[in-house]
């Protein structure tokens, strides 16, 4: 995992995601990173409009991003590495607050 990168999951984990949820999301992006191992990262996950879901997302299922606007127009913001999860929750409300 790379700091100054831009992470989301591969379309079939997303969609893994909303059954979760149970409803439909519009995106899949790594908001913040708060603990990795060899294999997986505990995330919390953007689902887009002010949802975040935090669960254990194995690595193979990650796509690196560079941050900024990529294919599409879709933008693509710096995956965090937080350790709080209570800084996390913080910072996931602050960055939404811009789009409210």
């Amino acid at each position: 995992m790379k700091k100054g990168m831009s992470y989301s999951v591969k379309e079939w984990f997303a969609n893994k995601v909303a059954n979760e949820v149970q409803k439909n999301i519009e995106m899949c992006d790594v908001f913040a990173i708060l603990k990795e191992t060899e294999k997986a990262v505990y995330a919390m996950l953007d689902i887009g409009c002010n949802s975040r879901k935090t669960m254990w997302v194995p690595k193979s299922v990650l796509v690196e991003h560079e941050v900024g606007y990529g294919e599409e127009s879709e933008s693509h913001y710096e995956t965090l590495f937080i350790e709080s999860y209570d800084e996390a929750v913080e910072r996931f409300s602050d960055f939404w607050k811009q789009f409210i």
